[in-house]
Parts: C-alpha cells; sequence; structure tokens
C-alpha cells in the first residue's frame, strides 16, 4: 500500500510538478519586480517559466488551473493589504484581476505551435500580437465599473527613469509592451539555443537569432529619449513653488472622540509649517473630520492665523449628496466657493454600483459618511508664489486617492493647462505593507506621461514629489528611514513654466493600436490554420 502511495505521489508530482512550479517562479519574479521590492530587473525575464512549459504542449485545461490560482495566489500576494477594509472584498478582487491574467496565458498557450513550427514571419508575429494583447488587457482594466488598474507592468520600472521617458510620447502602455517584448525575444532566443538551431539548415541560420537583435533595438529605442533630454536640454525656465505637507498619520478617522484630536494634530502641523513659511500648505484626502463646509470656521481661522492658503483633503455635504474633495481656503476671502470633486469613486468603499445596489443591506459596506457623488470634471487652482517683490501664480489640478492610477484623468487634467498635479491620499486604512509604494509608482508614471511635477500628500506615507522626468525629488522620511509616521515637511518643487505637452502623445491611442494590432495578427492566424486544414483534407 505504501509502494502504491509513492508511485501515485510520484505520478502526481510527473504530471503537476513541473506546471506549479513554472507557475510559481513566473509570478514569484513579477511580485519581486514590483514596489516595495527593489528588484525591478526581474521583470525582464518573469515569462520564461511558463514559456519554456508552454514547449510541452500543456493542455489548456492544466494551463487555465494553474495560471488561474498561482495568479490569485499571486494578486493577493500583490493586494492583500486589502484585507483591512474587506476581506470578502480583497478575494473577490483579487480573482478577477487573475482572470484577467489567465485570458493572455491561454492565448499565449494557443499561438505557441504557430511560434515553435514557423519561420521568422510567423515568430515576429507572435512576438507582436502577445505583447500587444498584454496592452489590451492592461487597459481592459482600466474600464468598466469595476475597472481596477493597479500595478500594470510598467510601474516596476517606477524607479528606473531611464526606461521610463517613452512614455511621454505613447503612455505607460508603451513600457509594458516592451518588457512582455523583450521577455519573449529572451524566450525566443533560448529555443533558438536549445531547439530550433539544430534543425536549421546553414551557418547563418544557425548561429544567428534575429528577434534577439529585435528586442535590443527595442531597448535602444526606449532609453534614447531621456539621454536625448539630458544631451539636449529644455530650455524651459522654471519656477519653484514651496509646498508644506502635512502628514499627520490619522487613524479610525471616523471613531467618535477623535475629531478634536485631528484637528489639533492638523493645526500643530500648519502652524509648524507656517513658520517655514511655504506657499501653500497641503492636507491629505479626507482630513478634516467634519465636512468642511459644515464645520469651516476653525480652518478660515487657521489659514488668517498663518497668512497661508491652506488645499484641504476634505468631504462636502450639500443637501442629500456628499463629495470627496479638495477645497482652497484662502487666508483673506476664506473657502472658495468651486471645489474639486473626485470623479472615480470606490466601488464599494465609497458608493454601490448597480446592479448590486439592488441588493437589500448592501449599503452597509460603505463608509460611515455614506455613499459618496461622483465630480464630473477636473478643476484647477491658481496657487500664488511669492518671486521678490511679485506674485505669479501655479496652476495645479489634482488627484484624489486612487485617481492617479487612471492615465485619462491625470491627461485630461494636464490638458486644462495644468502647471503641476497633486495627488491627495489616504493610505492608512492598509496599514504599512507595500500599499504606499504602489501607490506611488502610479504617480511616478503620470508625471512621466504628462510631463508634469507630481506632488503627493499621504495621510500616512508616501509623501513627496516626483519631477517631470519620473525622478523621485524629495520623500518625507523619518530618522529611520520609513515613510509611514507623523511628520511634515516643506518641499521646493520646480515647476518649468512651459514643459513638453501630452497633446502630443498618442495616451490611450496606443492601446487602441495594440488592441488593433492583436486582432489582426489572430485573424490572420485563423485564416492560415484554416487553409492548412483545407489543403491537409485536399490531398
Amino acid at each position: 500500500m505504501f509502494y502504491a502511495q509513492r508511485l501515485s505521489f510520484l505520478a502526481w508530482i510527473k504530471e503537476w510538478g513541473g506546471p506549479w512550479l513554472a507557475c510559481i517562479l513566473t509570478f514569484g519574479l513579477l511580485w519581486m519586480s514590483h514596489a516595495p521590492r527593489q528588484t525591478p530587473e526581474a521583470a525582464y525575464i518573469f515569462l520564461l517559466p511558463v514559456l519554456i512549459w508552454f514547449h510541452f504542449r500543456p493542455g489548456y485545461r492544466k494551463v487555465l488551473i494553474c495560471l488561474l490560482l498561482s495568479g490569485w495566489a499571486y494578486q493577493i500576494a500583490m493586494v492583500g493589504w486589502m484585507r483591512h477594509v474587506s476581506f470578502g472584498g480583497m478575494c473577490t478582487a483579487t480573482f478577477l484581476l487573475s482572470c484577467y491574467q489567465a485570458i493572455w496565458f491561454l492565448v499565449a498557450r494557443m499561438l505557441y505551435p504557430w511560434f515553435s513550427r514557423g519561420g521568422l514571419k510567423a515568430r515576429v508575429l507572435v512576438l507582436v500580437a502577445l505583447s500587444s494583447l498584454w496592452v489590451a488587457v492592461e487597459w481592459g482594466r482600466t474600464l468598466f465599473t469595476l475597472g481596477f488598474p493597479w500595478c500594470p507592468l510598467s510601474v516596476t520600472q517606477w524607479e528606473r527613469p531611464v526606461l521610463l521617458q517613452a512614455s511621454s510620447y505613447a503612455g505607460g502602455w508603451v513600457v509594458s509592451f516592451f518588457l512582455v517584448f523583450f521577455n519573449l525575444c529572451v524566450g525566443s532566443y533560448l529555443h533558438h539555443l536549445l531547439i530550433r538551431r539544430r534543425k536549421a539548415e546553414g551557418f547563418l541560420n544557425r548561429s544567428v537569432c534575429p528577434e534577439l537583435y529585435l528586442g535590443i533595438l527595442m531597448l535602444f529605442l526606449m532609453v534614447y529619449p531621456f539621454f536625448s533630454r539630458f544631451n539636449t536640454p529644455e530650455n524651459f525656465p522654471e519656477k519653484t513653488i514651496r509646498v508644506g505637507v502635512c502628514q499627520p498619520y490619522l487613524q479610525d478617522k471616523w471613531v467618535e472622540g477623535r475629531a478634536i484630536q485631528h484637528k489639533e494634530t492638523l493645526r500643530k502641523q500648519t502652524q509648524f509649517l507656517a513658520h517655514i513659511k511655504p506657499d501653500v500648505i497641503l492636507w491629505p484626502e479626507a482630513s478634516t473630520p467634519y465636512p468642511i463646509n459644515l464645520d469651516r470656521l476653525w480652518v478660515e481661522e487657521l489659514a488668517k492665523e498663518t497668512g497661508i492658503p491652506i488645499l484641504a483633503g476634505s468631504v462636502i455635504r450639500e443637501e442629500e449628496a456628499s463629495y470627496n474633495t479638495m477645497t482652497y481656503i484662502d487666508p483673506i476671502d476664506g473657502m472658495q466657493p468651486e471645489w474639486y470633486a473626485k470623479q472615480v469613486l470606490v466601488p464599494f468603499g465609497e458608493y454601490i454600483p448597480w446592479p448590486f445596489s439592488l441588493l437589500p443591506g448592501i449599503k452597509k459596506m460603505v463608509g460611515p459618511v455614506g455613499s459618496f457623488s461622483a465630480g464630473e470634471h477636473p478643476l484647477l487652482f491658481d496657487i500664488p508664489i511669492r518671486e521678490g517683490n511679485h506674485t505669479s501664480f501655479v496652476r495645479a489640478g489634482f488627484l484624489i486617492c486612487y485617481e492617479d492610477i487612471f492615465p485619462g484623468l491625470a491627461r485630461r487634467t494636464q490638458e486644462l493647462d495644468a502647471d503641476l498635479l497633486v495627488v491627495s491620499t489616504n493610505d492608512a486604512w492598509f496599514a504599512e505593507e507595500g500599499c504606499a509604494e504602489q501607490h506611488a509608482a502610479h504617480s511616478v508614471m503620470r508625471a512621466v506621461e504628462n510631463r508634469l511635477p507630481v506632488i503627493r500628500c499621504g495621510n500616512a506615507g508616501w509623501s513627496g514629489w516626483i519631477d517631470q522626468q519620473g525622478r523621485v525629488r524629495d520623500v518625507l522620511k523619518n530618522e529611520q528611514g520609513s515613510i509611514y509616521f507623523e511628520g511634515a515637511t516643506v518641499l521646493e518643487v520646480q515647476v518649468p513654466i512651459r514643459s513638453f505637452s501630452s497633446r502630443y502623445s498618442m495616451g490611450d491611442q496606443f492601446a487602441y493600436l495594440c488592441l488593433g494590432l492583436f486582432l489582426a495578427i489572430l485573424l490572420y492566424y485563423r485564416l492560415g490554420v484554416r487553409k492548412r486544414h483545407s489543403v491537409a483534407k485536399g490531398s
């Protein structure tokens, strides 16, 4: 009996051990490439284990089971911090994200025979098709009510600005396309070394793998904009705005009795910053304990006392509607009548999407404020800055909470001629498990795409600023080097008076192009399969 069990276990290892190992290695490398880990180069080779497994022609059922479940585990490892808000929501969201990824792997398995048996033309078409499909899947995650484009492949390179500059022309999608294309080129080179050259005829066919040189060429095209800009500096003058950033680390904000404590924290940090005389003081998302328009006096008095305008992340309540806003408090005129309201709300956190809203009792899932209403358009504030004896203005656009993970929102704000972007957020819900660093990585992409500086103000961290080339210029840290603490600082942000405009960027059009390329190549492949079947039947 023991012998039979041993044979059964060995058979299971033979049947499933390799597939599980390949999937674990692929998603393990992908996990290592993302923040807060420090190994973004793992993104250049993460697909190789699964590509090697595909050489053995696994069945589609096995591909789906292994990659769906291991992808689910990977997503939980990435965004498991969501459990602090909703364990069920975390499980559901991570499973949906794994389903998106599984689409790509199933198509890759389908196209592998065409790649392995075809010539150079077929191989290149497969490389382009799969790279394009990866971009199309990531773009698809920005759509629909439950869209959640968290941590696309491009943000793995957030600390490698040398690779990001092409994003100002084609959006962050081009970085994802390159990384998948490079993975596939390296995979093709391995296939050439181990398989193809043994069967190839002629010295050149045995010695040269054109796909490897294609990958190297694309790497050169990706890094070229970085070096070309530095060799030919932009001749745009800059102005400096001094931004006081409050990181109050407010926790359990809605618990009764915390309002006075939170007001005092904000007051203390604002008064401290006022001594350093910034041009404006920035508070994080929903920092005021009550709707600011119903409890405005203390904020207006604070601005008047310091003589410095305050940009406050706050809730505004009007009749039956609540808005998650950024509000401008002028030291003379008080709270301004116009405010920016968050446009993309968090499903099940700030509102219940249809048709789920029809379920009885489900509205209890939203926070203590109740369901929010969404804003309809971006809004800019003109922030005065003192330059010697005269005053000029910097136009600031805003993104609240996780709005900076949606490229289109930042692009629409930039198109209003914003000089900089401000991200006001509250990641304190998710403890200290990497959410803040992952979130900051998206802000880096928005800075490069729009050629604008980005200032981030987080309730618990990451607070700092990023220049228009995606370089992290300053981050608020304590003596231990942690971003998670209560503190405040003044950031001196250099704002180009006129920089490269993303009006000349492809933006989402690159994603549309990728979707079209994939569908065209897939159609070409399917027609080729039918033609081969027809020829086989005729013979």
